[in-house]
C-alpha cells in the first residue's frame, strides 16, 4: 500500500493531469506514442478525470461508453469540453468531447451512481497461471529481438508489467483460442486516489484487446496483411469502489466475433483475490490491405 500524502506519482500518471481552464473546460498533454498519434486509453483517462471534476464526490463512477472519431496528434494540446447533461437523485452523467486542430477526435458519456444494496453475483474468474509462474512480456519481446538481431528498446513501452497467458509465438504465429488474458501491475509509484486508480483501469483496458480478434487467424496487430488497426469504441463498467492497480489484476480476453472488417472483444478484469472489478467492451477496425496497398 502506498501513502497518499507521501507518494509522488511516477511520469506517465503525471503525463495524464489535465489542467482547468474554465468550469467544464479542460487541456490536457498527449501521450508520445511511437506511431506519433495517441494512445486511445490515455484519452480515455484524461477525459475521465474532466468528468469526474464536474461531479460531487458521492456520486462514484459506474460506467462509460466512448468513441474514437479521428487520431490524436501526439504534439497539439487535447482540449476537453464536459457537458453535464444530467444531475439526478441516484445517476449523474457527463458528456466530454476531446478536441484537436477544432475537430472533436473522441466523445465519451461517463455515468456516476450514489450506489444502493441490492442483489450481489459475478462470473467466477477462470483458474490461470499466476504472475510468477509467468515470463514479463516486455522480457519476451526483448529476448525476440535480440534473437534477430535488433537493440531492445531503451525505456518501457507502458508504465504497466505485463505477463501473458498462452502468448502468440513471435518466431512461429500459428492460430489460437481467442480466450486468453494477462496479468498487469502498474510498475510506477500511485497515490491511493480511487478515482486515479478507476482512470489508470481504463488507461490499461485499451492495450492488447483487441488482439484477442486476431489470434485464430494467427495475426498480430502489425501484421503485414492488416492495413489499418484501431479502437473504433470502448465501453466499461465499474464494478467496485476498491481498487488498485500497483497489484496484480487478471485481465480475460476473448475476440467475440470478427468480420466485415472489424472485431468485438469483451473483458473482464480481477483481482487476484477473484473479485470482478471491471467489464470490458470494444470493437476495432481490422482493415485487410487491398492487392494495390501491397
Amino acid at each position: 500500500m502506498t501513502d497518499e500524502n507521501s507518494t509522488v506519482d511516477g511520469p506517465i500518471i503525471q503525463s495524464l493531469k489535465i489542467e482547468q481552464l474554465d468550469r467544464l473546460l479542460f487541456r490536457g498533454t498527449p501521450n508520445q506514442w511511437p506511431n506519433r498519434h495517441v494512445f486511445g486509453g490515455h484519452i480515455v483517462a484524461q477525459a475521465m478525470e474532466a468528468a469526474t471534476a464536474t461531479v460531487d464526490p458521492k456520486y462514484k463512477l459506474h460506467s462509460l461508453h466512448s468513441y474514437f472519431m479521428r487520431p490524436g496528434i501526439a504534439d497539439l494540446p487535447v482540449i476537453y469540453d464536459v457537458d453535464p447533461i444530467r444531475d439526478g437523485r441516484s445517476f449523474v452523467t457527463r458528456r466530454v468531447v476531446a478536441i484537436q486542430n477544432g475537430e472533436a477526435i473522441f466523445s465519451i458519456s461517463v455515468s456516476f451512481h450514489v450506489g444502493e444494496d441490492g442483489v450481489s453475483h459475478q462470473i467466477d474468474m477462470p483458474e490461470v497461471p499466476q504472475p510468477e509462474e509467468l515470463e514479463d512480456d516486455e522480457e519476451y519481446y526483448s529476448r525476440i529481438l535480440r534473437a534477430v538481431g535488433k537493440a531492445p528498446k531503451n525505456k518501457p513501452f507502458l508504465p504497466f508489467e505485463m505477463r501473458s497467458v498462452d502468448r502468440m509465438d513471435l518466431e512461429n504465429l500459428q492460430p489460437k483460442d481467442p480466450v486468453s488474458g494477462y496479468w498487469l501491475k502498474l510498475k510506477e509509484p500511485v497515490s491511493d486516489d480511487r478515482d486515479l486508480h478507476a482512470r489508470l483501469l481504463a488507461y490499461v483496458s485499451d492495450f492488447a484487446f483487441l488482439s484477442s480478434n486476431l489470434r485464430p487467424h494467427a495475426m498480430i496487430p502489425r501484421d503485414a496483411r492488416l492495413k489499418t488497426v484501431a479502437s473504433l469504441d470502448h465501453a466499461m463498467w465499474f464494478h467496485r469502489d476498491r481498487i488498485r492497480v500497483d497489484e496484480w489484476i487478471y485481465y480475460k480476453t476473448e475476440g467475440y466475433w470478427t468480420g466485415k472488417g472489424r472485431g468485438l472483444a469483451r473483458g473482464a478484469m480481477y483481482a487476484r483475490d477473484g473479485r470482478l472489478l471491471a467489464s470490458v467492451a470494444q470493437e476495432s477496425l481490422l482493415r485487410l490491405k487491398k492487392d494495390d496497398d501491397k
